[in-house]
């Protein structure tokens, strides 16, 4: 299971500032080598392709030599981040770091996770719960 922080109630101006703080979020986590090395990859990565995924999703995400294994920072937020570029808001934010060496957990991780977020009944739980814990079950992360 990869190491997962939550904020239940991000609040961010716009895409650059939500994925600093949930980068932040990761700085003391095992596994990250360099928290400004990961938040600098995937700022590279969003300004090369947008993650803007609709249905109030963003997916920021970079294999990188900043992590030694698979990272998730989620954030939520009722009013919505501005990330899309006509202005959609996402109301769920999920940052992945994963080590350059691991493209088959990397494209995994990336397809279970949207597989998941694509179901409007998890996004409601999502949005609902007032347990961050709840966050990696819900998506399917959390070992059994």
């Amino acid at each position: 299971m990869p190491v997962v922080t939550v904020s239940l109630n991000l609040a961010a101006p716009d895409a650059p500032s939500a994925i600093r703080t949930l980068a932040n979020l990761l700085k003391h986590s095992p596994g990250v080598l360099d928290v400004q090395r990961l938040l600098t990859d995937i700022l590279a990565r969003e300004a090369l392709t947008p993650t803007f995924l609709g249905s109030g999703l963003a997916l920021p995400h970079a294999r990188t030599d900043a992590v030694t294994e698979r990272v998730l920072s989620i954030g939520r937020s009722v009013e919505g981040v501005p990330f899309g570029a006509a202005g959609e808001r996402a109301n769920l934010v999920v940052l992945i770091g994963c080590p350059k060496h691991e493209i088959k957990a990397y494209l995994d991780t990336n397809r279970q996770l949207l597989n998941h977020l694509r179901d409007p009944a998890v996004r409601a739980q999502l949005m609902a719960t007032p347990d961050p814990a709840d966050f990696p079950r819900l998506l399917g992360l959390a070992t059994p």
